[in-house]
């Protein structure tokens, strides 16, 4: 009896998870358990049988978009069987990958299989009519019988119940014949195979099992995130699984997932701060290496448990409680606002191609306002918190760090989000959720309209309106081109040139994509040259932008005005181009930080040398500051009693506010804050302005 009641205290924790913890803790548990199934498959070919794998994330890439899209195509489709699909599709994929990789050992197996994670990523990325490329896909709910799995506790059930199942398989896998060649070959092939073990069939099927293990995860995974996008599934992510077997043991079924819980909760615990993820897994594996070669499951066992029986169990049951349970907190009565403060928060881009951005605008922008309201302060009497997460410009991301502000740390509202991308992977879940989405520094104009939503730039598809007749109309250019983001963000800009040149009678005579990530555009810039436009709009981010200018400049392509559009019409990423950047024109959507006269811009540039006195002044910072300051005048004018309904309210009943900052706002039913923006062109590393305000109504 006292053999096994560790084990019914570990179900009876399993069982009672979602009555006992948050809603988000409940979403964070079922992620461990999706990596534990990861986990243990990773360890049946690299704990069992010695051969490493990093492309563990290419087959959890196969298993959850099988898994979305057959739910997808067929709604009635019950979840186990999607789930079976997804598993054997990728057992399929991991015994053909398997046969050619068996005379590969150490270095190079290691190799092949990160090329085979790479591969897959770059497939789901390419195959957009199928997967929607890097815009990512939206996973419908999954559905047991005629019951829908709507809510985080059933999921989470769902995935405790497949965990179960197949954490028990493997328990009973290592003890069978198949195990016990499968410790055979680890331990030495030589000797496994003179003892008649067939060694290439069995790693054949060491292979075949990871990947249906990794499958089936991928498959649970769709249905507990929601959203996929190819980005998400990169090598970082088969370092991690990686990372848990040898936190955990190899060779270790409870030690997969100890491992995928120690890992999981790291990484939920450094959202904030994903440039420093490298850094901490990699002195962890160190530490591993030199202190506890055998993992945390083994070194426990060497100090503890009473019996070999029980000393696999109890220190996993202990470990696994006290990690959920670390991470546990009460959850806010009353979201985001208390008698003393009002928490914000967002997830934004630290890391990746926008950190720059993504840092400006909050820490910068955001909090310089707020340090001036709470100084003089707050409202009423209440001072503004906030919190932020990294997303690196993944939606995905953006998707678990938005769940983890609303549901863990109990914000009020989410403010300057980053990135089109991102924002519109969070939207569904926001509105749903009735929480407030405020001045998302982004232009798609799929935010229109939403209740909780308000824009914080001028939108899309208005800047291309402006772009178009400012540049067709007065200043009667005929033929155009564009060099375009293949996500969001570039199509939204790129069906608004479509539209709006038609107006004129006019079509776009070449268009070229650029995938999210990529910046060699020597190709693209090639074709544009070809078909010879008079303007050329650059729909990129800084890095790729930066690119097309250089490789511009090499060629002598001078026959066409490269037009900068949305976020990258910034002096600070069109310098990434140095001398190629000269002559750029674009519309810029905010006065200049630096020089602007405006008294408001003054005293913007008065905080900024108070607080941060070592940054400089930029348009970024600016967006970041004026969304705190267009909220704070929301809240000033909803009362002592801040609620997310009485925000919208009060932000609807603006008109012709004068800001000091940009012309009189008024926001009406589409929730728009700006509509309007001014023609620059860069000089001499400046933007020289050339028109006042344009407007599209």
């Amino acid at each position: 009896m006292s053999a096994r009641w560790p084990l019914a205290a570990l179900a009876a924790l399993v069982a009672a998870w979602p009555w006992l913890a948050s809603r988000y803790l409940v979403f964070l548990a079922s992620l461990i358990l999706v990596n534990a199934v990861v986990a243990i498959g990773l360890n049946l070919l690299s704990g069992y049988t010695n051969q490493l794998s990093f492309g563990h994330a290419g087959f959890l890439a196969i298993g959850a978009y099988t898994a979305a899209l057959l739910t997808i195509h067929a709604p009635a489709l019950p979840v186990i069987v999607a789930l079976a699909a997804a598993g054997l599709l990728t057992a399929a994929v991991g015994l053909a990958f398997g046969v050619p990789c068996l005379r590969l050992h150490g270095l190079y197996l290691a190799m092949a299989t990160l090329a085979f994670g790479i591969v897959i990523a770059e497939a789901i990325l390419n195959l957009d009519p199928l997967t929607r490329g890097a815009d990512g896909l939206r996973v419908p709910i999954a559905r047991l019988g005629p019951w829908p799995l709507a809510g985080d506790a059933a999921r989470y059930y769902l995935v405790a119940g497949v965990a179960a199942l197949m954490t028990a398989a493997a328990v009973n896998l290592v003890r069978t014949r198949t195990g016990r060649a499968f410790l055979a070959i680890r331990e030495s092939e030589i000797a496994a195979e003179a003892s008649g073990v067939p060694v290439a069939r069995y790693k054949t099927i060491a292979f075949g099992l990871s990947a249906f293990y990794t499958g089936v995860a991928g498959g649970l995974f769709a249905f507990v995130v929601g959203f996929l996008s190819p980005d998400a599934f990169d090598v970082f992510l088969s370092v991690d699984f990686v990372v848990m077997i040898i936190v955990g043991g190899l060779g270790s079924v409870p030690g997969s997932i100890v491992g995928a819980a120690v890992v999981t909760v790291l990484n939920d615990s450094l959202a904030g701060f994903q440039g420093y993820r490298a850094l901490v897994f990699g002195a962890i594996l160190i530490a591993c290496m030199l202190f506890m070669p055998g993992g945390v499951t083994r070194a426990l066992r060497a100090v503890t448990a009473p019996s070999r029986r029980t000393s696999m169990r109890l220190p996993t049951v202990g470990l696994l409680a006290l990690v959920l349970l670390a991470v546990a907190a009460p959850a806010v009565a009353e979201p985001g606002v208390s008698d003393t403060e009002i928490v914000l928060g967002c997830s934004n881009s630290f890391s990746g191609p926008l950190a720059f951005t993504g840092e400006q605008a909050t820490k910068f922008g955001v909090d310089l306002y707020f340090k001036v309201v709470n100084d003089g302060g707050g409202i009423y009497g209440r001072k503004v918190r906030t919190v932020y997460y990294d997303d690196g410009y993944k939606p995905q991301e953006a998707v678990a760090n938005t769940r983890k502000l609303v549901e863990q740390d109990g914000i009020f509202a989410v403010i300057a989000p980053q990135g089109t991308p991102p924002v519109v992977a969070t939207l569904d879940y926001l509105e749903t959720n009735k929480v407030p989405l405020l001045f998302p520094f982004q232009g798609s104009p799929i935010v229109r309209g939403h209740k909780y939503v308000f824009s914080g730039m001028t939108l899309y598809d208005r800047q291309s309106r402006m772009m178009i007749d400012y540049l067709a109309g007065q200043r009667k250019y005929r033929t155009f081109a564009a060099l375009y983001q293949d996500d969001e963000y570039g199509k939204a800009f790129l069906g608004a040139f479509e539209k709006d040149l038609g107006r004129h009678k006019l079509k776009l005579v070449a268009a070229e994509p650029v995938k999210r990530g990529v910046n060699d555009v020597s190709a693209q810039i090639a074709k544009l040259q070809a078909a010879r436009p008079q303007v050329t709009f650059l729909v990129l981010t800084p890095p790729a932008g930066a690119q097309a200018l250089k490789e511009r400049q090499k060629t002598g392509w001078t026959e066409t005005l490269m037009v900068s559009s949305g976020p990258l019409t910034d002096e600070r990423y069109l310098a990434l181009a140095a001398e190629a950047a000269e002559g750029v024109e674009g519309l810029s959507l905010w006065p200049d930080p630096v020089a602007s006269e405006l008294p408001a811009m003054k005293t913007f540039r008065d905080a900024m040398q108070k607080y941060f006195a070592k940054n400089e002044p930029n348009r970024y910072a600016l967006s970041g500051y004026f969304a705190a300051l267009l909220f704070s005048e929301g809240a000033r004018r909803t009362g002592r009693n801040l609620t997310r309904d009485g925000l919208v309210t009060a932000l609807e009943s603006i008109k012709g506010w004068d800001n000091g900052i940009l012309p009189p706002i008024t926001i009406g039913a589409d929730h728009e804050t700006q509509r309007q923006g001014f023609w620059v062109r860069v000089e001499r590393g400046h933007f020289k302005q050339l028109t006042d305000w344009l407007k599209a109504d």
